[in-house]
């Protein structure tokens, strides 16, 4: 958007400004959109999301000062969020994020250079909560080169990923640079937060850490909201069965949020696998449980979890029987450092819980080369067998097809040369994908092909790319691979 008049004499430059967009914008609004070409179309999309946050960083400069002048006082209000909330109509957990960041991101603030980026409208606002999230949680007492090469790294991933990937990545990247586990994430609850994300007088960013403030109510507010998506279904007149649903948010501190409704006989049934798993735990010494019920109804959850995959009685999911997998370098499982270990959803494991597994668990060795590509363990079969799925899973991570993050246990095995045709069952031939691209790659004129460094891409059509660029996917790139840039010591 091209601002092409100035303030008139005697007016600031920021409300003529503002001015001047909204007119501009208002001339937009009953745009002829249709008569765009597809480039034109894509083109304007990204111009309108660039100057969405580049408004986003105005109005943060606008709360900054907000905040110094200490408007709330002045306004009765409790604090600057709780202002905002008011004259905003904003929840109260957006209004306390409002004021975070914009405290965060200030030019002379402890990520200045996440600021500059959203100016840039490089990034959007929600990669710059995650940005700011992840360096939050950090651990404590690191050097300041540390932290510095973390948000340079994350800045660089935000190029490819979207907010929610981005948050995973610096899940990642807290575990890698947890040097001494303390508790299962490496920070004690105690620095997490509150848990229902509404802190009035809480927006000053004065709690311990390299920017300030507390962490993970970002996340845990997103849950709530899902909490509240699910509640909002209980007047709609639907049978009680319609209405089940199970929302998993994985939260900034290593751990996930379970959320959900249930009908009553639904909810009986989990009741009745519960209960005796839940009982309390007296010890030898006649001393009571020191669980609280919820605690107790966690544990028994994760018990019933294990007792069930234990029987093998779960459907098989693409030719393998579902069992916790988690990925893990050697030197790792040494106890050696390295890269955390992987659950094969994409989340970090720490270092206490993967030792604790590792004491009762099958070890299945897949050998990498320098380019993180598996050897080949093909077999002469038409079907992949479980270790050469194994193999392409440890190479792919998720659906191989550009932008798609679909799990491995969503996709299928797919012979690049069919079988049929000569085509060998081995890991050069065989890329994972899902069953939407799966089709779409025997359908519509997409081409998948193995690259001279042995990972898949993917060749558009002419009618999608004239050019026909090979495309990767970057959810298939390796978490190690990714934050190598950011683990500098």
């Amino acid at each position: 958007m091209t601002i092409t008049a100035g303030p008139a004499l005697g007016q600031h430059l920021v409300p003529s400004g503002l001015a001047v967009v909204a007119e501009q914008v208002g001339g937009l609004l009953d745009a002829p959109v249709w008569s765009l070409s597809d480039a034109e179309l894509y083109g304007a999309l990204d111009d309108c999301s660039v100057e969405l946050a580049r408004l986003a960083a105005v109005r943060l400069a606008l709360v900054r000062e907000a905040h110094g002048r200490n408007l709330a006082v002045r306004e009765g209000a409790t604090s600057t969020a709780a202002l905002l909330r008011e004259r905003l109509r904003i929840r109260p957990g957006d209004a306390h994020r409002l004021v975070d960041l914009a405290l965060a991101l200030a030019v002379d603030g402890p990520l200045s250079a996440t600021g500059a980026a959203l100016a840039a409208g490089a990034i959007t606002v929600e990669q710059a909560v995650e940005v700011r999230t992840t360096i939050r949680s950090l651990p404590r007492g690191l050097d300041a080169q540390v932290y510095t090469a973390a948000e340079a790294s994350l800045l660089e991933l935000a190029r490819m990923f979207d907010p929610r990937e981005l948050a995973r990545l610096g899940r990642h990247l807290r575990e890698q640079l947890t040097r001494i586990d303390t508790s299962p994430g490496g920070d004690g609850p105690a620095n997490t937060g509150s848990q229902n994300g509404d802190r009035e007088g809480a927006d000053s960013g004065t709690s311990p850490g390299p920017a300030g403030g507390p962490a993970g109510n970002d996340n845990q507010d997103s849950g709530n909201d899902n909490q509240d998506s699910g509640n909002g279904n209980q007047d709609s007149g639907d049978a009680p069965a319609d209405r089940r649903g199970l929302w998993i948010t994985d939260l900034p501190g290593g751990s996930t949020r379970i959320t959900g409704e249930l009908d009553a006989e639904a909810a009986a049934l989990l009741r009745s696998a519960l209960d005796p798993l839940a009982k309390p735990r007296p010890a030898d010494d006649g001393t009571l449980d020191p669980r609280t019920p919820a605690q107790r109804r966690a544990d028994a959850l994760v018990d019933l979890l294990h007792r069930t995959l234990a029987t093998a009685a779960l459907p098989v999911t693409g030719g393998v029987r579902p069992h916790l997998t988690v990925t893990v370098s050697w030197t790792a499982l040494l106890g050696q450092g390295g890269t955390p270990a992987t659950t094969s959803w994409g989340q970090p494991l720490p270092a206490s819980v993967l030792r604790r597994l590792a004491c009762d668990a099958t070890v299945t060795r897949v050998v990498f080369d320098a380019a993180s590509v598996p050897l080949d363990v093909g077999r002469a079969h038409r079907t992949a067998p479980a270790d050469l799925r194994r193999a392409v899973i440890a190479r792919d991570v998720c659906c191989s097809f550009p932008g798609c993050d679909r799990p491995p246990s969503w996709c299928e095995v797919h012979h690049v040369r069919h079988w049929i045709d000569g085509g060998r069952t081995s890991l050069d031939n065989l890329v994972l994908l899902c069953g939407y691209h799966h089709r779409l790659i025997h359908h519509h004129g997409w081409i998948v092909r193995i690259g001279h460094d042995r990972r898949p891409e993917f060749i558009p059509p002419p009618w999608v790319d004239s050019d026909q660029i090979p495309r990767r996917n970057p959810y298939s790139r390796h978490t190690s691979d990714l934050l190598r840039a950011a683990t500098v010591a």
